[in-house]
């Protein structure tokens, strides 16, 4: 069960908005390591946004992002929308991440409580780039470098969080 907050090895806090649960839905596996996360977890002192992975030291999951064939923005492939989120993601049916043994951490400093950082997302794997159609992409760069690893990853398909996989093109996705 996940808490409102956590202490961090620099004692400072690590929270946990309503928002940030609603999207860790799709991702249920990293509640139960949160705590153990945190306590590993060094805050930036001058208030950077932080996008890092914590290291366990022995495996946990598998990382649910693949590597694939490259697509352009215009081939048919798949898609399937995952609980908490906005738009579909590219997904591959039956393909396992490989395994893993790190939990991605990105969170931004709260402007109002220092020494505490509010939790974006958490998952288990490697540092990934946004999602082509996330609403935070602020320049043409990034949304380039966005699509561009989104055209060589997928997600690996789980009914668990997601609904049935469709064909579609990353250009339909971004102008839906």
């Amino acid at each position: 069960m996940l808490r409102n907050s956590y202490t961090t090895a620099c004692g400072g806090q690590l929270v946990i908005p309503w928002k940030t649960r609603e999207h860790l839905l799709a991702h249920p596996e990293v509640g139960e390591l949160l705590e153990e996360v945190a306590g590993l977890l060094r805050l930036p002192s001058d208030g950077s946004f932080l996008a890092t992975e914590v290291n366990l030291g022995r495996i946990i999951g598998r990382s649910g992002c693949v590597a694939t064939t490259p697509i352009t923005s215009s081939t048919p492939t798949l898609f399937a929308s995952r609980v908490g989120r906005d738009k579909p993601s590219r997904v591959v049916v039956g393909e396992l991440g490989p395994e893993v043994s790190t939990v991605v951490v990105l969170a931004f400093a709260d402007r109002d409580v220092e020494g505490q950082y509010v939790l974006i997302t958490s998952f288990v794997g490697q540092l990934a780039e946004k999602e082509p159609w996330d609403r935070t992409i602020r320049s043409q760069a990034e949304a380039e470098r966005a699509l561009g690893f989104w055209s060589c990853h997928a997600l690996a398909h789980d009914p668990a969080v997601m609904d049935n996989p469709f064909v579609s093109t990353w250009q339909e996705i971004l102008n839906s």
